[in-house]
Formats: C-alpha cells, sequence, structure tokens
C-alpha cells in the first residue's frame, strides 16, 4: 500500500502545474518599430524590425546638412533600449532612454527646443 501511495503522490505532482510565475508571453518572431525625427521643419522616418535572433536594429542618415544616427535593442522582452543622435549645422543632440516593450507603446523624446523623436512598437 505505501508503494502505491508513494507512486500516486509522484505522479500527481509530475503532473500538476507548475507553482512559478507563467512565463512573459512570448514576443513575435519579428517587431517593427517605426521612429519619426522631428527636427526644425524636417520630419524623417525610420521603421526598424527587431527578430527573435538579433534583438538590435540600427539605422544612420546623412545628408549635407542633416546626420541622423539610431540604436534599438530589446532586453529581456521587457523594455526597448534606445540611442539617438542628430548632427546639423546648428548643433547635435544625443540621448538614450529605455520605453516598455509593448505593441502599440509609444513615447516621445528628445529636447521641447531641439529634436524630437517619437518612437511607436507596432
Amino acid at each position: 500500500m505505501t508503494t502505491f501511495a508513494a507512486f500516486t503522490f509522484v505522479l500527481l505532482a509530475l503532473c500538476s502545474p507548475a507553482l512559478a510565475d507563467s512565463a512573459p508571453p512570448a514576443r513575435p518572431v519579428a517587431t517593427k518599430i517605426r521612429f519619426s525625427v522631428h527636427d526644425a521643419s524636417t520630419t524623417r522616418s525610420f521603421d526598424l524590425m527587431i527578430s527573435g535572433d538579433d534583438h538590435c536594429a540600427s539605422a544612420s542618415h546623412k545628408l549635407a546638412s542633416q546626420q541622423i544616427e539610431l540604436k534599438a535593442c530589446a532586453f529581456r522582452d521587457t523594455h526597448l533600449s534606445i540611442e539617438w543622435e542628430v548632427r546639423g549645422s546648428a548643433g547635435e543632440y544625443r540621448s538614450s532612454s529605455s520605453i516598455p516593450f509593448e505593441r502599440g507603446a509609444t513615447a516621445e523624446l528628445g529636447s521641447s527646443a531641439g529634436p524630437r523623436l517619437t518612437v511607436t512598437i507596432q
């Protein structure tokens, strides 16, 4: 009888759901992120993809009068780390921020009197 009780206990323990916290929902294979840089009277938009294999994406745009560089990395599927800079004849602006990595999240970053970056996770 003891063997049967032990066997039943082990079977129930192995078949019951785990008591640990459930894992965060799996992120899709690739996530599209739209960046829009607003500077003076111009707006430049960039679409980047972050996949499950490579957690970072970057873009750069160079003109004679302006240079824009963006880098975004997803960490542990919980937040998006963003580094960006804008250089032009009037000066240079550089920033790094972190926002929640959730579909539909939007953030506006930057200087009140200078360049602004709008980030939308789609």
